[in-house]
């Protein structure tokens, strides 16, 4: 077996037998990643020294159990994997890509990191991010730019980029990713691989872009942390590993996972959009939708188009991004904030938002968390008559690289950049809920296309069951052709 080329469930399995060692599947990425990485700059940081002493240790305490392996070793034991740059890991950098950061070392690991490290996983280095994870593009100040694997001249979304082309090159089986606005499930759909948004507070975030020294930790909602991987079964693996608070943050529950159902596809009952009212998909997208849609129906699924009664997109979308921006700007002094009052009367939505947010109007700021509270209640009760919400994660394909401040062009049609990045997946952030990516279809360029379930808050489980059947029906997960 190429270690490369496996899953990180059947890796485990195949360390756990003895028929590999965490050394030979450690080595093996380690010498993927030499041989490749220069050609995309997946991974930013590689912690060769560190990784290989993890898994001598690995094979050591293997050895030691006698026989007893599958009972007592950690479920990712000697499995090798990469975490975003973003996420603090213990003796290495963690910059956020953000300049003032660039010699900060984490003393501890982040939360995850930990529980991760905990399960048995040895940590191969660390992944590529734009500026403070603020992007959907991944080309960051101190470490420069990431390739998509599929095409060099594209790129391969963001803010979790790095992470996604490492997984779909075969550098790494997992990646621990983060996800506020579609940063786990955009680099998924562009780098054709499967990915996991839990619920909001599902997961902790110690330790997820470090706090800069004496500031006060504004961003505190709609912020997600998950895998990304190259099966369902993985994405169910690290969620049952990363899951429940640590204690850090008051407001996470210790709400159970509970056990993944076995899901048939008769039973199902899918809600679907093809497209939605913000920005219109390309016709290679809404063709993967309409084959995807087939493909389940003619499985017995019930699929029809479907959304919350009454759901206003724009609204919507402007609630989020006025949400995200009271976090991002609330310590910013009033002469900073000054100059973003002029783009109220701009055509670009988010300008507009930076105005209203800018003021840092408290009326304001909680009729957004109260209208965010009646969008969850009614995206429950839509999903109390539906499995499941089908629909697509960005507009279109891996764009050609441009600047963030030039509209996004889909199918010739101009659209604001950052409502184009956003526009299918920002509703899952504010609202809670969990979605899961799975890789689809191609466009004519030979670009994959993934497509997101949305599920119930809370509801990991039932959704992890629906896209394991959904996964069955799908092609495997594809290998980019420089790659394979």
């Amino acid at each position: 077996m190429d270690p490369c080329f496996e899953t990180a469930t059947r890796l485990a399995r195949a360390i756990r037998n003895g028929r590999l060692s965490a050394r030979e599947a450690t080595e093996a990425h380690l010498a993927r990643i030499d041989r490749l990485n220069g050609s995309i700059n997946a991974l930013v940081v590689v912690d060769r020294e560190g990784a290989l002493k993890a898994a001598r240790a690995a094979d050591r305490l293997a050895a030691r159990k006698n026989g007893k392996r599958d009972a007592s070793l950690g479920p990712l034991h000697g499995v090798p994997i990469t975490i975003k740059e973003a996420f603090d890991v213990a003796g290495l950098h963690t910059t956020s890509s953000f300049a003032p950061l660039k010699d900060n070392v984490a003393k501890q690991d982040a939360s995850l990191v930990g529980r991760l490290r905990a399960a048995g996983a040895v940590i191969l280095g660390k992944t590529n991010v734009p500026e403070l994870c603020m992007d959907f593009q991944t080309d960051s100040p101190l470490f420069g730019v990431t390739k998509n694997p599929w095409d060099a001249e594209r790129g391969p979304g963001g803010s979790t980029g790095g992470g996604a082309a490492a997984v779909a090159a075969r550098f790494s089986p997992l990646e621990l990713g983060s996800d506020i606005g579609g940063s786990v499930r955009n680099p998924a759909h562009y780098n054709g691989i499967f990915s996991l948004k839990p619920s909001e507070w599902r997961v902790p975030g110690r330790g997820h872009v470090p706090d800069l020294p004496g500031k006060t930790r504004t961003v505190r909602w709609m912020g997600v942390f998950g895998p990304l991987a190259r099966s369902v079964d993985d994405l169910e693996l690290a969620l049952r590993i990363i899951a429940g608070p640590d204690g850090t943050e008051a407001e996470a529950a210790p709400v159970p996972i509970g056990p993944t159902p076995a899901v048939k596809m008769g039973d199902l009952r899918l809600a679907m959009i093809e497209s939605n009212p913000l920005v219109t998909v390309s016709a290679a997208t809404a063709a993967v939708v309409q084959a995807t849609t087939k493909l389940l129906a003619k499985a017995g699924a019930k699929v029809k188009r479907a959304e919350p009664a009454g759901l206003d997109w724009q609204l919507a979308w402007d609630d989020w991004s006025d949400l995200l921006q009271y976090e991002v700007l609330a310590l910013l002094p009033l002469e900073e904030r000054e100059p973003m009052f002029g783009g109220a009367d701009s055509p670009d939505p988010s300008p507009r938002s930076r105005a209203r947010a800018a003021r840092l109007d408290m009326a304001e700021f909680f009729a957004v968390l109260d209208r965010r509270d009646r969008l969850m209640r009614q995206c429950e009760s839509f999903l109390d008559d539906h499995d499941a919400w089908l629909m697509p994660v960005m507009p279109d394909a891996a764009f050609l690289r441009q600047p963030s401040h030039q509209p996004l062009r889909i199918d010739g049609v101009e659209h604001p950049y950052f409502l184009a990045g956003t526009s299918y997946n920002f509703l899952a952030n504010l609202t809670g809920r969990p979605a899961i990516v799975l890789p689809c279809g191609f466009s004519k360029e030979g670009l994959p296309i993934g497509l997101q379930l949305v599920g119930k808050r809370w509801g990991e489980a039932k959704l992890l069951g629906i896209a394991k059947a959904v996964e069955k029906l799908l092609p495997p997960c594809p290998v980019p052709p420089g790659f394979a």
